[in-house]
């Protein structure tokens, strides 16, 4: 399946321009968090989706995410792991890096997530 660029770039743009400096969270919370933002994706539940962030977060376009989550939700769905490979600096932002591999064998995704030092999602961008 291939993702059109309007859709991958509407999350990547609503939920990177909300990210904030942050402490580095511990992994066993980020992967909780990053499993929830991918269920909310497969469920297409846009509520659950930016319940899991900070105010800015939740302002998220609706359609932006509808778009994102009728393309993604039939693969995740299907079945999918997520890795996690680090963490990184960038721009004075604390990010976390996955892997998230599908069941259907297909192309791979990498996600960024940044956690606010209070547990709500400050970005999360898909690629």
């Amino acid at each position: 399946m291939k993702f059109t660029r309007n859709a991958l770039l509407g999350l990547t743009l609503a939920a990177a321009l909300h990210a904030s400096p942050a402490l580095a969270a511990d992994v066993e919370t980020e992967t909780q968090v990053i499993k929830t933002l991918l269920n909310a994706i497969e469920a297409k539940n846009y509520q659950e989706f930016v319940a899991a962030g900070s105010e800015d977060f939740a302002k998220l376009d609706r359609s932006q995410f509808d778009a994102v989550a009728a393309q993604l939700a039939p693969r995740l769905h299907g079945g999918y792991q997520v890795q996690r490979l680090g963490d990184y600096r960038q721009q004075a932002y604390e990010l976390s890096l996955w892997k998230i591999t599908f069941a259907d064998g297909g192309d791979d995704l990498l996600g960024t997530l940044n956690l606010q030092d209070n547990g709500k999602v400050g970005g999360f961008v898909l690629r």
